[in-house]
């Protein structure tokens, strides 16, 4: 799953809109419809902020790890 497919996950769980995401953020809700359907590229600020807003962090897994998880 990749970004902008889980932070959609998320603020359906959380009944938000990707205009209230903006809002949240300080982006224009243009702005961050761009990011979640691919037409804009995110990057390291616009991550955190949307990190910071929805109360989410990001944790780095090697595959190695991940498959082991699996497989127990």
């Amino acid at each position: 799953m990749n970004f902008s497919q889980t932070v959609k996950s998320i603020l359906k769980t959380k009944d938000l809109t990707p205009s209230a995401l903006a809002r949240m953020t300080g982006y224009t809700p243009q702005y961050m419809h761009d990011l979640l359907s691919g037409k804009r590229r995110w990057n390291e600020t616009t991550i955190n902020k949307t990190c910071e807003a929805l109360g989410i962090e990001i944790l780095i897994v090697s595959k190695e790890k991940k498959e082991e998880r699996k497989v127990i």
